[in-house]
């Protein structure tokens, strides 16, 4: 993931969320989904940073995961501070514990990040 602010600003805040769809395989039925409070996300730390300001993974560490939710948004990076242009990458680890009931099969579902 990166997030490039090209806006310039005075203050160059900024928060990187993350959501997930219901993940599912075949027909959809309960045997085939995987909600995403099933799915646990961390950021890690950032791999790059440029520009000015304090970069916060919202998850550093696996012992930081965090579930996913499909309503709910979850912190997945920050900067706060700075002024004028600024990017930050980072590479983060899904694990999703597929319910032990549930079949097995391909399952898609869709993790989106958002940048405000």
């Amino acid at each position: 993931m990166t997030v490039t602010d090209s806006r310039a600003s005075d203050d160059a805040s900024w928060i990187a969320s993350v959501t997930a769809t219901v993940f599912q395989a075949g027909g959809g039925s309960p045997a085939e989904t995987v909600l995403p409070e099933e799915v646990d996300y961390w950021s890690g730390a950032a791999t790059a940073t440029s520009g000015n300001g304090t970069f916060t993974p919202g998850q550093a560490t696996a012992g930081d995961a965090a579930a996913l939710s499909s309503g709910t948004q979850l912190t997945a990076f920050t900067h706060s501070g700075g002024t004028g242009g600024n990017s930050a990458t980072w590479n983060p680890t899904l694990v999703v514990n597929v319910p032990l009931d549930n079949i097995a099969g391909t399952y898609t579902g869709t993790v989106t990040h958002s940048v405000a």
